[in-house]
């Protein structure tokens, strides 16, 4: 394999790439071994792993909350392990899809052994449990960038496979999705869709029932990681429909993989149905898939993570699809419907911005196929003015990469807070003295009351202030249970999700032992998906039987979609209650030029 590398220039470049991965991950290696880091994996990623150590430390898939947050406090400094969730059943479940376990399996079983060996806790998260992890990340790597090489080799010549292959890895955010995030799918989607693609279109050259079979077998594994995977049975529908039409023969082969798809996910239906209750739990996340009011255009050119105005590399596919067009009519097709329809599905999320993350990172999984496109684009420039204009290009994006890599890496470049303002702020710039990250966008995982008077600083050329009440009210009101207090429309009442509720309230409490909250929920405008809630206790703790003047604050949180709703409503949980003298409750907002 390593002599196949070695034998011409794609082969060079792909292993240089290799080994600059490995040299990065040593530094972290390192930490694991001193034990300077001991978090395996937290988050999101946490979600795909928790199978795996459950499953071998208690025998069954019945996670609790609790098992899930000890580990987390035991080598995670305490992140709160929010994963598990619990149904309106009363069942407790992973979010997460178990598809990316299957492939951590192998690493795990090997560090298991290790650590019984050497002494180590049997938990998942000790040491051998994390070297395995990270050099199960590498092998994922190695496997990404031999089957792209091998996919680019059937399109392109040895030379423009080794420019696409170096372009793609220097000129987009795949360093940053694998080194930062090697916990999460992208990393073993990039490679598992590399390897599916290959096969593909293998079987359409060669009609051989092994690339059929590979084919089938890995697109399904990836629907089992992540359903929407199902989107890249495209191309094997359109390329078996080329060949066959729709007749005996077209059946016979496609059968397969909607078979190999179910095969792989009976595992996770049987989870749901044993554990949760049910056959089938479409999502359990507090977002949705909401196809008929995608982010497009936020999706693709935003500020915050326009996956083109951060990677414009792949704006070349514009120019590989018309290259295609005339060389390959049949994968053209496929292109021409499989790649609008991904990305008009991954904007459709209502966290379009898929949270702390450079560029789009759902976009890494389709890398192997889109490459292709840049490499046709990359072939066709035969004219010397051609040749300038393309490489130039190159050159920028590339350059333009590096930069905003370093950026992030040192923390001017934000990955879940960028805004127009901040990134024409650090835009070219290595070294910025007295940084300043008054241009990002308001964080709402904190709440900072000391931002509203940086927001009436802000120069106003560039934002607008406003404060604007929206609810007040001085009758005296009891609160014993549950009081809805206001229903709106967010921005029908403020003109910016970008800021913060002043909540005054005069009030007096009878039993300071039991709790009453305000509470402020965001809502979706679609199915009254609940995604945000910000409780306020009143009581609890409170001076009992004295009459209290209190200010809170709360974040206004972003919106998904434009017509999204928020109730504020008293509730008493406990028995408890307080009297209300006054209540006032003012929106602070900026808006951005």
């Amino acid at each position: 394999m390593l002599k196949s590398f070695n034998s011409n220039l794609s082969g060079k470049v792909s292993l240089l790439i290799f080994v600059l991965f490995v040299i990065t991950f040593l530094p972290k290696m390192n930490r694991v071994v001193s034990n300077e880091e001991t978090c395996l994996c937290a988050y999101d990623g946490y979600g795909y792993y928790m199978y795996l150590p459950h499953l071998f430390e208690k025998g069954h898939l019945d996670i609790k909350q609790e098992w899930a947050q000890q580990l987390q406090n035991n080598y995670c400094d305490g992140i709160y392990a929010y994963q598990i969730v619990r149904t309106e059943t009363g069942k407790e479940l992973n979010i997460y899809h178990m598809g990316q376990a299957y492939i951590e399996l192998p690493a795990y079983l090997i560090g298991d052994v290790f650590a019984r060996m050497f002494g180590y806790e049997t938990d998942g998260f000790s040491k051998p449990y994390f070297i395995l992890f990270i050099l199960n990340a590498l092998f994922f790597i190695f496997l990404g960038l031999l089957y792209l090489r091998k996919t680019l080799l059937l399109f392109l010549n040895d030379k423009t496979a080794a420019i696409a292959i170096l372009v793609l890895y220097v000129a987009s955010n795949i360093y940053i999705t694998f080194f930062l995030q090697y916990d999460l799918q992208h990393l073993y989607l990039f490679a598992l869709n590399a390897i599916s693609f290959y096969h593909t279109i293998q079987f359409s050259r060669t009609l051989s029932r092994k690339h059929l079979l590979l084919s089938a077998i890995i697109l399904g594994l990836t629907v089992a990681i992540r359903p929407t995977q199902v989107l890249l049975g495209v191309f094997p529908l359109v390329l078996l429909l080329s060949k066959y039409g729709i007749r005996g023969e077209f059946i016979k082969r496609i059968w397969v993989y909607p078979v190999f798809g179910l095969l792989w996910n009976i595992p996770q239906i049987a989870y749901w149905w044993i554990i949760g209750g049910e056959p089938f739990i479409p999502n359990l996340h507090s977002e949705n898939l909401i196809l008929s009011d995608p982010n497009i255009f936020d999706f693709l050119f935003s500020y915050k993570k326009g996956w083109l105005l951060y990677t414009p590399l792949f704006l070349l596919i514009l120019h590989g699809i018309y290259i295609m067009y005339h060389k390959n009519r049949v994968l053209f097709w496929s292109f021409v419907v499989f790649t609008p329809l991904y990305i008009w599905v991954m904007s459709s999320w209502e966290c379009w911005w898929y949270a702390s993350s450079y560029s789009s990172r759902v976009m890494v999984d389709i890398y192997p196929l889109l490459i292709v496109l840049v490499g046709f684009s990359i072939a066709s420039w035969k004219k010397n003015l051609h040749k300038i204009l393309g490489y130039s290009f190159l050159v920028g994006v590339c350059v333009l990469n590096i930069l905003q890599t370093y950026q992030g890496m040192k923390g001017y470049l934000s990955f879940d807070s960028m805004t127009k303002q901040h990134y024409w702020y650090i835009f070219g710039r290595t070294d910025i003295p007295n940084y300043t990250g008054i241009h990002l966008e308001l964080n709402r995982g904190i709440v900072d009351p000391e931002w509203i008077e940086r927001a009436k600083n802000l120069p106003s050329d560039d934002y607008t202030y406003k404060q604007t009440i929206i609810h007040e009210s001085t009758e005296p009101l009891t609160i014993k249970e549950a009081v809805i207090i206001k229903q709106l429309v967010v921005l029908d009442e403020v003109p910016s999700d970008e800021g913060m509720l002043e909540i005054n309230i005069d009030y007096k409490t009878t039993d300071s032992t039991k709790s009453v909250i305000l509470m402020f929920e965001t809502l979706s405008e679609y199915k009254w998906n609940w995604y945000n809630w910000s409780p306020i206790e009143l009581s609890k703790g409170q001076v009992q039987d004295s009459l209290l003047h209190n200010t809170y604050y709360v974040n206004i949180q972003r919106l998904r979609h434009n017509n999204d709703n928020m109730n504020i409503y008293f509730n008493s949980l406990e028995g408890g209650s307080i009297e209300v003298k006054g209540l006032k409750i003012t929106a602070h907002t900026i808006e951005r030029d």
